[in-house]
């Protein structure tokens, strides 16, 4: 296994809010990974928030004392107003400031890093953000998302102190604004980027992805963040979301604490008969940023999906070949081995496969054991 150095530690940030009855703790100055996603279009369940509270609960992966929120508005047209931003933990809870200020303006496109917020979490732990509109706007979200999500009414304004469900309605698994939640002191993460196929429908309370397999087989100390889009693709316009390659220096490169990248992407691209050659020439240029900023690069291999015509199979196994003989990845998981179903090379095994393209649990089970065994 080749090996490329960490990425050095940043500095410390300054100024942060203290949690409500908790002693102020040291913040150590290398930030790194605890959870994110990655906002790919406008909601979908809610398009538009009037003066109301949305609450969004999501499971952190690794530990420390402070933690710092990423807000995004990448994908947003207009610009949305937070008059409130709280974060709450283990009965613990602290207002969240961006450069000392409570209110924190997005303009369309863009994002802010909030000041460190000074509250203790641990692996496994739900952290609850709460986020508060003012006026009218259509905020950037994660349409499938591994937050859950509740809202109040329009018009019922800022609800962030509030600890109680009353007056919040869910609405669904999604995550809104909020792209990544850095810990301060913590080690480096292990970072998923691709599709669906990384990035599937969540049914509530629960969490089986592939990502979350290899989260329970890695060390206690090696965090595992999803920053999948589900219909996303590589090169090609017109899925979900900017692309791979658009979207790859916001989603990887920037966030702090990324240690290794995993990359299952492509899927999409050859569903719609991208050629191979361009294919691999773009994740391998995608290998040689993230090896140039010192992130290790786990490159995996494209499932089968029975449905695709002769051309497209075609194209996959061209797609395969290059990954499992390219010098440009870290690690290379054969995840087309471990996945399809014996003498049927075109076939995921039965047992693995939703709906001819799509894992179900055990298959995400098969391929998270399989990636967690190459890192190891």
């Amino acid at each position: 296994m080749r090996r490329t150095p960490w990425l050095a530690a940043l500095a410390l940030l300054a100024g942060c809010a203290p949690a409500q009855g908790a002693a102020p703790a040291p913040v150590d100055p290398a930030p790194a990974a605890l959870w994110r996603t990655s906002v790919a279009q406008a909601m979908s369940t809610v398009q538009v928030l009037t003066d109301q509270t949305c609450r969004e609960v999501l499971r952190v992966t690794s530990g420390g004392s402070a933690v710092r929120l990423r807000l995004s508005h990448a994908t947003g047209s207009s610009a949305v107003r937070l008059s409130a931003v709280t974060v709450r933990a283990n009965g613990l809870s602290a207002t969240v400031t961006v450069d000392g200020r409570r209110a924190v303006d997005l303009a369309p496109g863009s994002q802010v890093v909030s000041d460190p917020v000074r509250l203790a979490v641990a692996p496994g732990d739900e952290l609850v953000v709460s986020l508060a509109v003012s006026g009218r706007a259509t905020v950037s979200a994660h349409r499938v998302g591994a937050a859950a999500l509740s809202c109040t009414a329009p018009g019922t304004g800022d609800r962030t102190e509030s600890t109680s469900a009353q007056g919040f309605a869910p609405a669904g698994r999604q995550g809104l604004v909020v792209d990544d939640v850095a810990v301060l002191g913590g080690p480096r993460a292990v970072l998923a980027v691709g599709d669906s196929l990384t990035d599937p429908e969540l049914p509530p309370g629960t969490y089986p992805r592939w990502t979350d397999v290899l989260d329970a087989k890695l060390p206690a100390d090696v965090p595992v963040s999803n920053a999948a889009i589900a219909g996303n693709r590589v090169l090609l316009p017109g899925g979900y979301g900017p692309t791979l390659v658009q979207r790859f220096a916001r989603d990887v490169l920037a966030r702090d604490g990324v240690g290794t990248v995993v990359l299952l992407a492509g899927t999409n691209d050859v569903s719609r008969d991208l050629p191979a050659a361009r294919l691999t020439a773009e994740l391998a240029q995608l290998c040689r940023l993230a090896r140039d900023r010192g992130v290790r690069v786990v490159l995996l291999t494209l499932p089968p999906a029975s449905k695709r015509p002769p051309a497209q199979e075609a194209v996959r196994q061209r797609v395969n070949d290059w990954i499992r003989s390219t010098t440009l990845a870290d690690v290379v998981v054969d995840a087309d081995a471990v996945l399809r179903a014996p003498g049927q090379p075109t076939r995921l095994l039965p047992a693995y496969d939703r709906d001819h393209l799509h894992l179900t649990p055990a298959g995400h089970r098969a391929l998270g054991e399989a990636v967690a065994a190459a890192l190891r």
